[in-house]
């Protein structure tokens, strides 16, 4: 067999991998679409111009389909495989969400929004990175969180918190883009590591101090004021978040403590009414307050660095998705989230007394009584 022939199965097999990678592209499948539309329309009309039929913008269409397709593979081919930003085309349009700050402003000042967008990212660094968030430093004070979830409600807490308590250690927020249905909260850089990381270096002494700053700052942080009449939840409106494994939003907004408890109850899968109104008769008969509630409080969303005597200091809290106004027993229910009958962490122990379960014992009982009925359980 000659070494031409040889090759001939080959080159079949590669031309057929790249015709096969061609037609899966955006602009095949936009033109499978149009051609399909021209076959209906021809059936209807035999005669019919199929220039007439095509639109005048169809070429320009297409051109940018191509060019977009061609723009991702070029510009993102030193990402690895499954980064996130590699899904990202700086041809397509990046909205503005919420205004951008001067200092982000400055980092995106190099041709059009997308591209200067793009440019920041694939050089910045990565400080977190999960399948779905990725968080990047992007110059010297500034940091961009990555995701396809919502990020409305963290934003308009990190303004609000700013505005009503504004010596709290939370990231300033920088503005908000929006970009190949990916979202990007710009917030200020905090410096510290997460205490995930340091807290198996701490001693009895330091986590009992540790512990103590971050009940000083949850207690700051219920002492803002929540207006009757305004809605639980998100502080921009969002409806209130419950995150079990996955996400419950609220259908409609809700007053009150008992229209809350009817949120939570209706995500049951299985219980019976008699069973649910058994469970609702254990709680304490007496109203909770409602109160500034960050929804998920875990070593992994606190900072802390060393201070000039080398004590382990509060530096941040960060991940503020599923916070705003909730009854006060629903802090404890979520820095509990994770928490299984195996875990061996004794974070756990060093709870902050005042949003500790110790505080709300019963609500906490009846709470982890119903978590494996929830649908998002």
């Amino acid at each position: 067999m000659s070494g031409e022939n040889y090759n001939e199965p080959l080159r079949s097999t590669l031309k057929s991998r790249v015709s096969k990678a061609k037609s899966q592209s955006t602009a095949a499948q936009w033109n499978m679409a149009q051609y399909h539309k021209l076959g209906i329309a021809l059936k209807k009309d035999p005669e019919a111009s199929i220039v007439d039929l095509l639109s005048r913008s169809y070429p320009k269409q297409l051109k940018s389909l191509k060019d977009s397709s061609s723009s991702r593979c070029t510009q993102n081919a030193h990402l690895p495989t499954g980064d996130a930003r590699s899904r990202l085309v700086a041809t397509e349009p990046c909205t503005i969400l919420r205004n951008l700050s001067t200092e982000v402003q400055e980092l995106l000042n190099s041709g059009s929004l997308s591209e200067a967008l793009l440019e920041v990212l694939n050089q910045g660094d990565i400080l977190f990175q999960t399948a779905c968030v990725m968080v990047l430093k992007i110059g010297e004070s500034i940091v961009v969180k990555m995701t396809q979830a919502d990020t409305l409600t963290e934003y308009h807490s990190l303004c609000y918190l700013q505005q009503h308590l504004p010596t709290f250690p939370a990231p300033r927020p920088h503005g908000l883009l929006q970009l190949n249905g990916y979202n990007f909260l710009f917030m200020a850089f905090i410096p510290g590591i997460d205490l995930e990381k340091a807290w198996p270096q701490l001693g009895d002494d330091e986590k009992q101090a540790v512990s103590g700053d971050l009940d000083e700052l949850f207690s700051l942080l219920r002492s803002i004021p929540f207006s009757n009449g305004t809605p639980f939840g998100g502080v921009g409106g969002e409806g209130c978040k419950d995150i079990r494994r996955h996400l419950r939003m609220s259908p409609e907004s809700i007053y009150d403590e008992e229209a809350f408890q009817d949120f939570v109850v209706s995500g049951t899968r299985s219980a019976s009414p008699l069973y649910t109104n058994l469970l609702r008769s254990l709680m304490p008969p007496t109203s909770a307050k409602c109160v500034f509630t960050h929804g998920d409080i875990r070593p992994a969303n606190i900072m802390v660095k060393k201070d000039l005597e080398g004590k382990w200091k509060v530096a941040a809290i960060i991940d503020w998705e599923a916070s705003g106004f909730y009854p006060e027993y629903w802090e404890s229910f979520k820095m509990t989230n994770n928490l299984t009958p195996r875990d061996e962490s004794d974070w756990y122990m060093y709870l902050p007394a005042g949003i500790s379960l110790r505080q709300y014992p019963v609500q906490w009982l009846v709470d982890r009584v119903w978590d494996p009925l929830m649908i998002n359980s």
